[in-house]
Parts: C-alpha cells; structure tokens; sequence
C-alpha cells in the first residue's frame, strides 16, 4: 500500500506549492519517481490519489501536487490557470523530486490529465529529464477545443468577456470570475470523486482566455525520444477524441495508445482500472532500473 506525506515545496519564483508525496514499502533506496498533476479547476484529492496508490504499490514513489492559485498550493490570484507558468511549476517539480534521497533521478516520469496532459505533453517534449510521459484524455487545443464548445456563431460575444475582463481589471476592479462549467458530465463526476464537496465551480475570467492560447499538439511530434503513453476515451466530448487521436498520430515513435470507453471522466470512474494499468505497466517498463 505504501505511505502518503504532506509536502511542500518551492517553484522558482518563491510561491509554494503543496501536495503528497508517496513512498512504496520495502528498503530504503533510490525508486523510480512519477510527478502526477490535475486537471482544470481539479487539487489532487480529485481522483489522483487511486492513481499513485497504484503506483506506490508497484515501487515508485509519486511526487503529486495542487497547481499554483489551487487548493493547497500558494499563488494569486486564486483559481486562476496559466498553462504556461503551469509548464514551468512542473519542470520545477521534477527538479525537487530529483533532490530526494529518496528518488533515482535518472528516472523520473511525468502523469498528466486533461489539462495538465496537455502540459504534460509540453514538458515531456522541452525537458530530457523526463523519462516517459503518460497523458490521459490530454487537451490538445485549446483554441479548437473552445470554437467546438461554444460554436463559432458564439466565438465573437465569447471572445468579448475576455476583452471586458481585461478593461475591468486594467481599471482595478480585481480578477474577475466566472462559473467554470454548466456540463453536467462534469458535475456528475464531481459528485462521484468529491463526495465531500471540497470542488468549486469558480475560475478567472482569463483562465478561459489563456486556454485558447494553450496548443500542446503544437508540441508532440517534439515528445519523442521520450516514450510516450496516451489513454483515450472514445466518447470524450471535453477534450475531444478526434484531436487526441490526431496529435497521437503526430507523435513519433515510442509510443503506445490505449483507447477506453466511455467520456472524458471514464479513465477516473468506471475504466479506472484499465487506465491505471496501464499506466503502472508503462511506468514499470520505462523507469526500470538499467542494466548492472
């Protein structure tokens, strides 16, 4: 089963991240580390812990944490999402976990979903530090992502609340928010892994905004050599199975797809299992230990 600690841990800038750390049992020595983030509007107690539990069991120790302006990480304004300051938090966090005595940092791993697969995807191809990358349900563009939900006929008056919300803070009105989600896909899986109902459905204005400026598939013929895993849903109307399965044949060798069924939560309730398999059978191949 292994253990889980509080830990807390600096990005570049100061601003302190906080999260868990897992250790597998056994012996003290030098495992192999996966780094694991959430989703949009996600802290990791949304799902992840299943996930690295897993992990945990099968040796690695994993090293998961709240992004910045999130839950019990540090950072403002709150409930606000920068793809690309959240691609930098992370890269800092495989440097922490490299410190840990703890940790092999030869072999080192990055998990990522929804968003933070998009992000994770990005990392994975700009930092040779880390040895494989899984990516499930990732979002691969934002701007394609955001002209499917709304609609182009919407896409102007869309466009709008992020130019007032602009002006308003310019103005010094404070950040500005908004409802994150009325999908009921998304409210329904909320109720399933926030039965305590830590989850708020508030966000900035421009999180929104800086999403259509967030394009990982821009990124992932660049992934390779890092070999890369993607578990796709084959119903995912939120970030869209047709541009996954698109940037997967964009990705260069080695790679892997395992499809599940089911929408974008699916990989976190009713094919859990499939997906967590996966990922251990991934983690186990590619950060096994080098040959004496």
């Amino acid at each position: 089963m292994g253990t889980r600690a509080d830990i807390r841990f600096q990005a570049r800038d100061g601003t302190e991240l906080g999260g868990w750390l897992f250790h597998p049992d056994g012996p003290a020595k030098r495992n192999p580390c996966v780094v694991m983030t959430h989703g949009l509007t996600v802290q990791i107690e949304h799902g992840l812990a299943w996930f690295a539990e897993d992990l945990a069991e099968r040796g690695f120790v994993v090293l998961a944490y709240d992004h910045r302006c999130w839950g019990r990480s540090g950072g403002e304004p709150r409930c606000e999402t920068d793809p690309f300051q959240q691609m930098h938090d992370i890269r800092d966090a495989i440097t922490f976990a490299s410190t840990l005595p703890e940790v092999d940092p030869g072999r080192i791993g990055l998990w990522g979903t929804s968003y933070s697969g998009g992000t994770a995807l990005m990392v994975a191809a700009v930092d040779r530090r880390v040895a494989c990358v899984v990516a499930v349900g990732p979002l691969i563009s934002g701007s394609a992502m955001a002209r499917r939900h709304v609609g182009e006929a919407n896409l102007e008056s869309h466009l709008a609340t992020f130019h007032e919300a602009r002006q308003a803070e310019m103005r010094g009105d404070g950040t500005q928010y908004r409802q994150h989600t009325t999908v009921q896909e998304t409210v329904d899986w909320y109720k399933d892994v926030d039965p305590e109902g830590t989850w708020t459905n508030r966000i900035s204005v421009l999180s929104h905004d800086m999403m259509m400026e967030f394009e990982p598939g821009d990124y992932v013929h660049r992934v390779a050599p890092t070999p890369l895993l993607m578990v796709v849903a084959d119903r995912d109307t939120r970030c869209l199975t047709d541009l996954q399965l698109e940037a997967y044949e964009r990705a260069r060798q080695p790679k892997h797809l395992v499809m599940i069924r089911g929408g974008h939560y699916a990989a976190y309730v009713r094919e859990f299992k499939a997906a967590s398999a996966a990922t251990q059978d991934w983690f186990a191949r590619h950060l096994a230990p080098s040959p004496q």
